[in-house]
């Protein structure tokens, strides 16, 4: 099963390019990373395959820092953090940045 997942830059509106962001999951005290990639031209990542061995909570953290720094905004966000339960095929989770706020939902079957 893998897992979708859109960034768009709600200032600019266009896709994220080149976001860092990265799939933990909690073991004993600390998250671990499961996975991690950037963001593509359209905003999309490289819909990364579910761990095999652990049903989740799972978290999504985006980098944004950089992001906005380099276009001259100075974000509130350093980092945007979605934790969730589900790994479901054909699930997407679109999420809007902006540098003073996101906004997060999930769309699929």
């Amino acid at each position: 099963m893998k897992l979708g997942v859109c960034v768009s830059d709600g200032t600019n509106g266009r896709p994220v390019d080149g976001l860092p962001v990265r799939i933990e999951r909690p073991r004993l005290d600390a998250w671990q990373t499961v996975w991690q990639g950037l963001t593509g031209s359209d905003g999309r990542l490289d819909r990364p395959p579910r761990p095999e061995d652990d049903p989740g909570p799972f978290r999504l953290v985006l980098e944004t820092d950089r992001y906005f720094t380099t276009l001259g905004m100075r974000p509130f966000y350093s980092h945007i953090v979605v934790v969730f339960t589900e790994w479901e095929a054909d699930r997407e989770i679109p999420i809007v940045i902006a540098p003073h706020g996101y906004a997060v939902c999930a769309v699929g079957s």
